[in-house]
C-alpha cells in the first residue's frame, strides 16, 4: 500500500513539478500512469520508490517496493547478479560450497540455499536461457536487460512492483509475458506508461 500525502516536489532548479498530491493505492491493487513524455511520472515514481524525496509532504508505504528504471546506463558497469542484487547471496553460496563455511557467507546468504536456481528459473521464464548472472550488463540488448530487471521480480517476489516504461525495447514475445505477469500478479503494482495499449 501506498499513502501520498501533501506532495510537493520541486526541481534542483527550483521549477515546481508536484503540488498537494495526494492518493492512495492500496494492497493488491494495479494502477498506471499514462501520460505524455515529461509530464513528471518518471519522478513521481523514483518518489513513490524513495529514489526521490518530497520538498514537502510524506510518501509512506508497508513494504520496501521493488523498482524498475526505464534507462539502465547506470547499470553497465554492473554484473546481472549486481544488477539484481544477488551478487552477496551468490559469492556467500559458492564460497560455502567450496569449503568457507564463515558466519559472514552464512549471513549473507541468509538461508537462500537456491539463489542460482531462483536465477536460472527467472531467466528461463523470460526467455533469457543460459544467461550467466556474472556477465556485464553493458554487454546486453535494450530488450535483454529489460527482461534481466523483470527477471528480478520473479527472483524477489516483491509485494509491490513500480515499473516505468517497462516495455520499452521488448520484442512481441517480451510484452506479451510482461503483459502476463501484469494481468496475473498479486502485488500492488504501478506502472508509468506513455503509452495508451
Amino acid at each position: 500500500m501506498f499513502i501520498i500525502q501533501g506532495v510537493n516536489y520541486t526541481h534542483p532548479n527550483r521549477d515546481l513539478l508536484f503540488a498537494d498530491l495526494q492518493f492512495t493505492v492500496n494492497t493488491h491493487e494495479k494502477i498506471a500512469l499514462v501520460g505524455n513524455n515529461g509530464a513528471g511520472k518518471s519522478t513521481l515514481l523514483k518518489l513513490m520508490a524513495g529514489i526521490l524525496h518530497p520538498s514537502q509532504g510524506s510518501v509512506k508505504t508497508d513494504s520496501s517496493p521493488y523498482y524498475m528504471p526505464q534507462l539502465y546506463g547506470q547499470l553497465n558497469d554492473h554484473t546481472v547478479a549486481e544488477a539484481l542484487q544477488v551478487a552477496g547471496k551468490i559469492a556467500a553460496l559458492r564460497s560455502i560450497l567450496d569449503g568457507q563455511a564463515t558466519e559472514e557467507n552464512f549471513s549473507l546468504l541468509d538461508d537462500d540455499w537456491t539463489i542460482e536456481e531462483k536465477c536460472k528459473q527467472a531467466f528461463s521464464h523470460w526467455n533469457l536461457n543460459g544467461f550467466d548472472p556474472d556477465q556485464k550488463m553493458a554487454t546486453l540488448s535494450g530488450g535483454q536487460k529489460t527482461k534481466v530487471l523483470l527477471a528480478g521480480i520473479t527472483i524477489h517476489q516483491p509485494e509491490i512492483v513500480l515499473l516505468d516504461e517497462p516495455s520499452n525495447h521488448l520484442d512481441a514475445a517480451g510484452r506479451e509475458l510482461l503483459y502476463e505477469f501484469i494481468r496475473n500478479t498479486s502485488a500492488t503494482l504501478v506502472v508509468v506508461s506513455h503509452d495508451r495499449t
